[in-house]
């Protein structure tokens, strides 16, 4: 059957529909705005399919529908999310299978969903055990963009640490978390000027902004430190709370620092409960520098003492 093609003109008003309301959708999530984010993302994989089916050259939209099936499985309920990342995983295999720097990690970020979906429809185990395999595939993953590989790898780290933690492994769900942390201070690396989290812990606390970044850095970081900063956050804030709890302040203080640091960073976007829940997480960060340095400067004493002992 004979598919009219796109003409020029059309097919470049469409991909910045589609750009624009990919980014729409980001951005709503960020502010906390599930709704009008499902509207965008909905907007996005309808254009993306119109793309795909219709455009001149088509495979070039590819990457775009498979994208856009991913984001969007979030939103819809089980059956309906499996089918659009069953979807999107064919599209992914065979993008990988061409060209495997640039689309791999884009095929295992579809995983990370499907564990989410296992998770939500109550398999706790089967979601564990596939962010585990799913954490092994980014480690050995190559990447064009490494940025995007690390935001993946952290991804499914918190999601692993917090599906751990739930179900009552509390060591292994830290590690975890604080691995992921690691992983996301990664992949924003190569984007913006990092200073060291207990020098960025002590900026905060006496007033001051960090060195080489200011609030607004969430608004033009790359796209998967984006769509991670969410997770990110929670995952920052629970790994603060439960190294706090267990009087490991050091390590407190340092999960602190990237609290403030992603909570600040979705605040400056301008929803009102990002700006509150930053007020309170940089209320609670600053009780937890104080504990680390008094800590620190008792480390220090008792080591003068050994020494001259």
């Amino acid at each position: 059957m004979f598919k009219a093609r796109l003409k020029p003109h059309e097919q470049g008003t469409l991909e910045r529909r589609y750009e624009f309301h990919a980014a729409e959708a980001v951005r709503a999530t960020l502010l906390g705005d599930d709704e009008k984010a499902q509207g965008h993302s909905a907007m996005a994989l309808e254009i993306s399919r119109q793309l795909y089916a219709s455009a001149r050259d088509s495979s070039r939209h590819r990457p775009d529908l498979a994208a856009a099936l991913r984001g969007h499985a979030r939103y819809e309920r089980a059956l309906e999310s499996v089918a659009l990342l069953t979807e999107s995983a064919g599209h992914y295999a065979a993008l990988a299978a061409a060209d495997p720097p640039r689309h791999e990690v884009g095929r295992i970020d579809v995983l990370v969903r499907v564990a989410l979906a296992a998770e939500a429809a109550g398999n706790a185990k089967d979601a564990i055990r596939l962010l585990r395999e799913v954490i092994a595939m980014y480690q050995q993953a190559p990447a064009a963009d490494p940025a995007a590989r690390a935001a993946g790898l952290a991804s499914a780290c918190f999601h692993l640490g917090r599906c751990l933690l739930a179900a009552g492994h509390p060591a292994e769900g830290l590690a975890v978390t604080d691995a992921g942390l690691g992983a996301a201070e990664a992949a924003l690396a190569d984007h913006t000027i990092r200073p060291n989290g207990f020098a960025l812990s002590c900026c905060h606390a006496e007033g001051r902004g960090a060195p080489g970044l200011g609030q607004g850095w969430l608004s033009v970081a790359p796209r998967p430190v984006q769509v991670l900063a969410p997770d990110w956050a929670c995952a920052a804030t629970r790994s603060m709370a439960l190294h706090a709890a267990a009087g490991q302040w050091p390590a407190a203080a340092l999960a602190a620092a990237a609290a403030v640091r992603v909570t600040g960073g979705l605040a400056a976007l301008g929803s009102e409960d990002g700006r509150n829940a930053h007020t309170v997480i940089l209320a609670q960060a600053r009780a937890i520098w104080l504990r680390a340095r008094v800590h620190a400067r008792q480390a220090s004493c008792d080591s003068r003492a050994s020494a001259s002992a």
